[in-house]
């Protein structure tokens, strides 16, 4: 938690908390504290540490679990496996401060913490590598009560009405109106503003985090834009968030939006509040409020927007086209090709243009596998957000290669996606491309042949330099009897008596020892090479890494369900089962577990595959209630192992 220091400038001290996160900013304060001679920056020792808030929670509800490493870099593979509790990742966040005038900074990953069941149970301790030195977390107690009606907020942390007169509140939070039908995975702009009295020290605890996981939140990754506004002739610092909500779960659901903060507010015993009787959040006297700080206390708080209703509608099947990714929203296509002038074989890059807004996250390029004239390679892609939130552009570049001399066009190119606003799908089609192709190539040469020259004839190579179309002019010219003399080059002479003998002096590159020793080195290095390269692509081969993931994943899974199998807990037995198979699918899919519903298999998935009526009655059992006996559960496992395992 960050402290919180007493300005003259409240306004501009909730600017200064969010922007000191900034890398600017933070090289600026360096520089200054740097010149002053104050303090030279120096990182720490990495650590680590693993905090739960609230620690006690109903089983209807659900709880941020934030794991941070300071001052190093580390990565959290996978969090242990606790019995009767359920752990889906939310996000990340760094944040940079000076201490002491010593610079220190973190990475926070948020982990949402959800009880299958009530009870009392301890997250063990997380092992973590930073920097090659392994760490350990603390254990954490969590005790899960019995669900409620209506969310209220743990004890200690207060949160404000989300509605009322604006002038009697010190902080709320709003959101802008949504749409109140949507579909599956439509792309609906938001716009969320907390709102804190003008003079009220305060400071932002948390990013705005969704109640409920019927919808994701996607906020960008930079600080909120702050203004003041007036609420019923009151002034407020607003801090407003531009983002995307998007629902992941068909049906009615509703919505709110919580935002954890932190206030200082005074104790009863602030002298200047008796005395002067203002209002002990408007500090209009910055030496009053010096000396009056050690009268001020913290307070957690938690902002929660009112409750909205939305309800996800599914897309429609009539109509759906083949090649439908599920790109919701309104969209332009454009297609191009370079060059369109090429020579047999030659590949032409085809650039294929989808913007305009919408969930580019599911816009995939337009098919050209179907074409059997035509050679196609894996599409690259780049996307390019727009001015607005939704907004942008996505870019897919491919290499085609024309089979048929005789292609003279480059065929339409189709993109399907889904209007919300006139319920219908829609289908984009580009305009065929001209294409001329050249006649056959150039000939190959033909070696040439060398001629004979009078008496002369070709001579081969036989070690003394001589090459393959070395031409000799004659065989008595030269300085002595005998030596020919050859175009080009210029040949010992020939002797005619034997000279003296001497001692044949081998070279050491000819002796059969040293070659034998040469040749077994360089048979051991390119075997260790051959061996280092293939443990590389073992180790880096990402489809191998998958499946073993996909396979330890889900025998740990499958032993959670087998558990709650034996125990005859219906409830908990179907959750495990759909997350089962949200996370096998999610990895298949490269989506994010949480994200997938029933609509995602429907449309995958052939109609009549199993997973899709083992998923809706694990969906059923999460929202409408279920009950299966022991033989039902022992079949329900059994053919949910194997399906899941025919994917991993």
């Amino acid at each position: 938690m960050e402290r919180l220091v007493t300005t003259s400038d409240p306004f501009g001290y909730i600017h200064r908390q969010l922007r000191a996160k900034s890398q600017g900013g933070l090289a600026a304060l360096v520089l200054f504290l740097t010149i002053l001679g104050l303090t030279t920056p120096s990182l720490g020792a990495p650590t680590i540490s693993a905090s739960l808030s609230p620690t006690s929670f109903p089983v209807d509800q659900a709880a941020p679990l934030t794991i941070t490493i300071g001052d190093g870099k580390g990565s959290i593979d996978q969090l242990p496996e606790v019995d009767g509790l359920l752990f889906q990742r939310r996000g990340q966040s760094r944040q940079h401060q000076i201490v002491n005038g010593s610079l220190s900074s973190s990475v926070s990953t948020i982990f949402q913490v959800q009880a299958t069941r009530p009870g009392t149970f301890t997250i063990p301790a997380i092992a973590i590598t930073v920097e090659g030195q392994p760490l350990k977390t603390k254990e954490i107690r969590v005790e899960v009560t019995p669900a409620t009606a209506g969310g209220q907020p743990p004890e200690g942390d207060q949160t404000f009405p989300p509605a009322g007169d604006g002038s009697e509140q010190l902080a709320f939070l709003r959101i802008s109106q949504v749409k109140q039908e949507s579909y599956p995975g439509e792309f609906l702009p938001l716009q969320i503003k907390a709102y804190f009295r003008r003079g009220l020290r305060a400071s932002l605890n948390s990013h705005p985090r969704i109640n409920g996981d019927g919808f994701l939140l996607n906020l960008p990754d930079e600080e909120p834009r702050q203004t003041e506004e007036i609420v019923d002739g009151t002034p407020y610092a607003c801090l407003t968030w531009k983002g995307s909500l998007s629902g992941i779960k068909e049906g009615e659901q509703s919505l709110r939006v919580a935002v954890e903060s932190t206030l200082l507010v005074p104790t009863g015993n602030s002298r200047r509040s008796r005395s002067m009787g203002g209002d002990p959040f408007l500090g209009n006297d910055p030496m009053a409020d010096f000396f009056n700080q050690q009268q001020m206390q913290e307070k957690k708080i938690q902002l929660i927007s009112p409750e909205t209703t939305l309800t996800v509608l599914p897309l429609p099947t009539e109509g759906r086209p083949e090649d439908f990714s599920g790109a919701i929203g309104r969209f332009q296509l454009e297609v191009k090709a370079q060059p369109t002038d090429v020579e047999p074989g030659d590949p032409i890059t085809l650039t294929m243009t989808v913007q305009g807004a919408g969930n580019f996250d599911r816009v995939e390029a337009p098919s050209f596998n179907g074409n059997t004239n035509w050679k196609s390679y894996t599409p690259t892609t780049k996307f390019t957000p727009g001015a607005a939130p939704g907004e942008g552009s996505k870019v897919f570049e491919q290499a085609i290669i024309a089979k048929d001399p005789g292609t003279t066009a480059i065929p339409p190119l189709a993109f399907s996606f889904f209007d919300p606003d006139k319920k219908q799908y829609q289908t984009l089609r580009s305009a065929p491309i001209s294409l001329h192709i050249s006649g056959a190539g150039k000939p190959e040469m033909d070696a040439g042949k060398a001629q004979n020259t009078g008496s002369g004839t070709t001579a081969n190579t036989n070690g003394q330099g001589l090459s393959p179309t070395a031409e000799i002019i004659g065989d008595t010219t030269g300085d002595q009897p005998g030596r020919p003399a050859i175009k080009g080059l210029d040949l010992a002479p020939l002797h005619s008596q034997l000279g003296s003998l001497h001692q044949d002096i081998t070279p050491l590159m000819r002796r059969t020892g040293f070659q034998v020793i040469v040749l077994g080195s360089l048979l051991l290095l390119f075997t260790a090479i051959a061996l280092k390269i293939h443990a590389r692509r073992q180790a880096g081969d990402p489809w191998r890494c998958r499946h073993q993931a996909m396979t330890r994943l889900l025998n740990s899974r499958m032993a959670e369900i087998h558990a709650f199998r034996d125990q005859g807990d219906t409830r908990a037995f179907l959750a495990l089962c759909r997350q089962a198979m949200q996370e096998q699918l999610g990895s298949l899919w490269q989506m994010e577990p949480g994200a997938i519903t029933l609509a995602d298999l429907r449309q995958r998935l052939a109609a009549d595959a199993v997973l899709i009526s083992l998923f809706g009655t694990a969906e059923t059992s999460a929202y409408g209630g279920c009950q299966l006996n022991s033989q039902e559960m022992a079949e329900y496992a059994q053919t949910l192992e194997n399906e899941l395992r025919r994917l991993a």
